[in-house]
């Protein structure tokens, strides 16, 4: 970490003229001493000269790119914080540039009042290389959820959801209301879970998905409810899919946008261990696009 009371030094390498002496000049009345660098060969010259607190790499650039030039930085000071700056939004260069531990990974344009703010605080804080939170750091406790046994009815079910959907919900599990339920066999054994969808979909008469020239009229949905509350909870469960805590994030993403899915069962050995909810995926999308607000 670098001393709070230091005057940063910043290395700035980016081959447009205009912005980089544009940022080296607003970079420069917020407190930096700016080093600029044109290139990545000069970049890894006055590396070995200036010794730079941080470094502002820009990725596309004549002679060696910029994932060279991280690449060259790594073997001259393997902890020299990077943020690599590019207007292009290339996804092999951001996985390149995580895999080589740069601290941030920014699109231009960006504001460089805010770029400042952010520099001095992964400085000030002792930055850290970017790093993708793990399914075990997002997924919450099974616990928030009302569980239910497979041999109980429907009607089961949805009074278990309406009781949990009033209450608050869980110290540490986050906004929102719950709106699944967990299905356990009598023996306790985890089956599976049971979304709001699928008590719609339960709800629908067979003769509708059936036909193409379904009708609709009122009165419908009341008769409906009243004739689907005794059938079994183990007609909702279906095939069931979930994740290993192990596992990679995108992997969870992927299940849940090909199955649309609102939550995701987490396992270990086959044990249910946790919910992943798209609604903390979301705010990690947040989170990850909101490095400069």
């Amino acid at each position: 970490m670098v001393n709070k009371s230091s005057n940063y030094r910043l290395l700035l390498v980016d081959d447009e003229d205009d912005f980089r002496r544009a940022t080296a000049t607003t970079l420069g009345r917020r407190g930096f001493t700016v080093i600029e660098a044109v290139s990545g060969e000069e970049a890894l010259k006055k590396i070995k000269d200036e010794l730079p607190d941080i470094i502002v790499l820009d990725l596309k650039m004549p002679g060696i790119g910029g994932i060279e030039t991280l690449r060259r930085i790594r073997e001259l000071k393997d902890d020299l914080p990077v943020i690599i700056l590019t207007g292009h939004g290339d996804f092999e260069a951001a996985i390149a540039g995580i895999k080589l531990a740069v601290v941030d990974f920014l699109q231009k344009p960006v504001d460089t009042d805010q770029l400042a703010e952010k520099i001095k605080s992964l400085l000030a804080n002792g930055e850290k290389p970017l790093r993708e939170r793990t399914i075990s750091e997002l997924m919450v406790s099974p616990d928030i959820y009302p569980k239910v046994k497979v041999s109980e009815s429907v009607a089961v079910v949805l009074e278990a959801l309406k009781t949990a959907f009033y209450q608050p919900i869980a110290e540490g599990a986050g906004p929102g209301k719950v709106r699944s339920a967990i299905v356990y066999d009598d023996n306790g054994k985890f089956l599976g879970i049971i979304r709001f969808n699928d008590l719609l979909k339960l709800l629908m008469p067979p003769y509708i998905g059936e036909s193409p020239y379904a009708s609709f009229f009122t009165g419908m949905f009341l008769a409906q409810c009243k004739v689907f509350g005794n059938r079994g909870i183990g007609e909702l469960l279906g095939d069931q899919v979930s994740v290993d805590v192990e596992a990679p994030l995108m992997e969870a993403v992927h299940l849940m946008v090909q199955h649309h899915y609102i939550n995701l069962p987490v396992v270990k050995n086959g044990e249910l261990v946790g919910i992943l909810r798209g609604r903390d995926i979301v705010l990690e999308i947040a989170g990850s696009l909101g490095s400069l607000t």
